[in-house]
């Protein structure tokens, strides 16, 4: 998402997924088990998948141009930018692929990078530009064939399997297809596997891959009940919606098989077995609650604190909906596998800088590179050793319009200290821009020594205030037990984020 093409590609694959109109692809597996339940196959039909090898590092950028330039009629409407540009704008966004590793910059010299938002948006227009060639090559008819994303699903006859796949495999020399065919008359696609009775109908099955482990989140996990409980309804409405070749004993089995593998207590899967699946179990809301035009907003799962967090805010602010995110994840178990972010290249960041003359230190904030921030602090500084070296004297105009810029340099200018730019460090960051005013204020809150203006935390709720005064009780006694002990203890606070995620202004 730091990429610097990253929202120019958002924006114009946006346009493209909005000029498709598909009439093969799949929207879920809900709509295409209700889909395929009603086919009858011709006599002699067999079920076939086929899969592209790496779809998007296999599309060449001319096929992707090419395909804009034919069905620009298709585009043109959704867009007020010219075909020229449009195209320029694509051939970028292709050709500024790059990635970070070990410090050194890689480009990507063929097809469409991974995790670029456009890569999904041309490899679907290219999939369909595909189908609609090869369907018109064939000279057998497919009574249907259905697309999620590059996994295609079809019925052939046996005896032409090779001619079906030279047709797919001939349309661009470096999109090529594998191909898996039923197996005693079942062939697993998606999350469902087809089964293919004799008199040529199609039934479903809810279906994991044999290496699935088969968890989901457990019941012992650091999550809300209200998730798991979600969780176990969804699977629940899945395996009966899916398994239309299964009798309710065997779906209840399935169902009791992977809640008790999941830990879920024997007690609470009767009830939710039992229970209905049409059933409502969410309050009603009221005429006035209704009416309210609802703000939602997340807050990280914290036991026993986010439910009463959750309660008070209820009773000042009706219009706001809180949903909580789990902060211990699994990708904290592992060793980060990207190349990390130098410093002083981070975005979005909290930062401290501590003064050499004495124990105070200055917080801030920044949206931008941290080396391009700290150049700014070091440009007032220039600034004012210019203004000293001619002798201005402490109450000139053009000082005190520098003192008016930060605290940081009110202190360096009252009392004549400086702050140790080189020593600067990073307290917290966020990937969410408009919650760093709200952590800039309540590590400033929390930090007796920081000489920041109390203007700065004028926005803060007061609902935070019992929240950040138990943190630095904690932190002072932790401090108190390893100058009186010598035990040392985690005083780290630099992830107030974790309990505070979003933000609420005193309005």
């Amino acid at each position: 998402m730091t990429a610097p093409s990253y929202q120019l590609s958002k924006f114009v694959g946006s346009i493209l997924q909005k000029s498709l109109v598909s009439e093969y692809n799949i929207k879920d597996s809900y709509t295409f088990c209700e889909f395929i339940n009603n086919v009858t196959l011709p006599e002699n039909y067999v079920l076939i998948s086929l899969d592209v090898k790496a779809l998007f590092t296999s599309i060449p950028k001319s096929l992707v141009l090419n395909n804009i330039i034919m069905r620009w009629d298709e585009i043109k409407p959704n867009t007020n930018i010219n075909l020229d540009l449009f195209l320029e704008i694509v051939e970028y966004c292709i050709d500024s692929s790059y990635f970070r590793y070990d410090g050194q910059h890689y480009h990507q010299i063929f097809g469409t990078a991974m995790g670029n938002p456009l890569s999904s948006a041309t490899a679907d227009w290219i999939m369909e530009s595909l189908l609609n060639s090869v369907l018109n090559k064939l000279n057998i008819p497919l009574p249907f064939i259905r697309k999620f994303v590059d996994d295609l699903v079809t019925a052939i006859p046996l005896n032409q399997l090779q001619s079906v796949l030279q047709a797919f495999n001939s349309y661009d020399t470096h999109i090529q297809f594998t191909h898996e065919l039923e197996v005693d008359n079942c062939l697993p696609f998606l999350d469902m596997l087809l089964i293919r009775h004799e008199n040529q109908k199609v039934t479903t099955r809810w279906y994991q891959k044999p290496i699935a482990s088969g968890r989901f989140l457990n019941f012992r996990s650091f999550h809300p009940l209200g998730q798991k409980l979600n969780t176990a309804r969804n699977f629940i409405n899945r395996v009966n919606r899916l398994s239309t070749d299964l009798d309710e004993v065997s779906k209840n089995q399935l169902i009791d098989k992977h809640l008790k593998l999941n830990n879920y207590p024997k007690s609470l899967r009767n009830r939710l077995a039992n229970r209905s699946n049409t059933r409502n179990d969410s309050p009603t809301a009221t005429p006035d609650e209704m009416d309210l035009e609802h703000t939602y907003r997340s807050i990280a799962y914290m036991p026993h604190l986010s439910n009463r967090i959750d309660k008070e805010i209820q009773k000042n602010y009706k219009n706001i909906r809180l949903a909580t995110y789990n902060w211990k994840s699994v990708g904290g178990l592992f060793t980060k596998v990207k190349d990390p972010i130098p410093e002083d290249q981070q975005t979005d960041v909290i930062y401290s800088i501590p003064c050499n003359d004495c124990s105070a230190c200055y917080i801030g904030m920044t949206t931008n590179r941290l080396k391009t921030r700290i150049s700014g602090h070091k440009t007032h500084y220039n600034v004012l050793d210019r203004l000293q070296q001619t002798g201005v004297s402490i109450t000139d105009p053009q000082i005190i319009q520098l003192q008016q810029k930060t605290a940081l340099m009110e202190h360096t200018i009252v009392e004549n200290h400086r702050f140790n730019l080189e020593n600067t460090k990073i307290l917290d960051k966020t990937n969410k821009s408009h919650t760093l005013p709200y952590l800039e204020m309540c590590h400033i809150v929390n930090n007796s020594n920081c000489i920041n203006r109390r203007t700065d935390t004028e926005g803060l709720n007061a609902i935070y205030a019992g929240i950040l005064h138990k943190l630095g009780t904690k932190k002072q006694k932790n401090t108190e037990n390893v100058n009186t002990h010598g035990i040392t203890t985690n005083t780290d606070n630099t992830h107030t984020h974790n309990i505070i995620e979003t933000p609420l202004t005193q309005d």
